[in-house]
């Protein structure tokens, strides 16, 4: 369907993507980006490629972030060009400061996998998989800040990704869909620091 997004995470990217994010440092002066994974694609004026990045902020404290880049390719492109960066997890030092981190399922040891499970135990509605863990803050306990496919029950097919906070402490979890902004799931907890700006076009 036209403008729906077609969820393929993937640790490969398409080659004019990947051609696309090697240049996009050099030319976005100020930050650098590492991409994390390949999210989907999406039908629209060419083609749309998500991809989740974690994103340096070159400063005298470099900062780093997760972010959601969109790049649009058209037939015959030798790179795709770069539509949209959208700041999903905000890292931050010193205090309550947001922790910018990342690990693969594979990597998750015991105690992370035990947070996951217990949090979205009595979860309805939907199947939720990690793809990675990419943010930790020490705030009433610690939160976990996942990224994740949410998959429906009947079969097994993503239909988006979200972020999925968990709260070490409470057990709690809050998930806020990336791609399908209609998906929004919070387990009795708030999160002040999670933002999202509005989608571009």
């Amino acid at each position: 369907m036209v403008g729906a997004w077609k969820i393929n995470v993937s640790m490969n990217l398409p080659e004019p993507v990947a051609t696309a994010i090697f240049s996009l440092s050099s030319e976005l002066v100020g930050a650098e980006y590492v991409p994390i994974c390949y999210l989907g694609s999406q039908i629209a004026n060419g083609i749309n490629h998500a991809v989740l990045a974690e994103q340096t902020v070159l400063s005298g404290k470099d900062t780093k972030n997760i972010v959601l880049l969109v790049f649009n390719e058209k037939p015959n492109d030798i790179a795709a060009t770069c539509v949209a960066i959208e700041r999903i997890v905000l890292g931050g030092i010193g205090m309550g400061g947001v922790k910018v981190t990342f690990e693969y399922p594979e990597m998750f040891d015991e105690n992370t996998k035990a947070i996951w499970d217990e949090a979205l135990a009595e979860l309805v509605g939907a199947n939720i998989k990690p793809i990675a863990l990419v943010a930790t803050q020490m705030v009433n306990g610690e939160d976990y800040v996942f990224v994740a496919e949410i998959r429906t029950i009947e079969s097994d097919q993503a239909y988006d990704v979200a972020i999925v906070t968990i709260n070490n402490r409470t057990k709690t979890a809050h998930i806020i869909g990336i791609l399908d902004s209609r998906f929004e799931n919070s387990l009795s907890y708030a999160f002040t620091w999670l933002t999202r700006s509005p989608k571009a076009e």
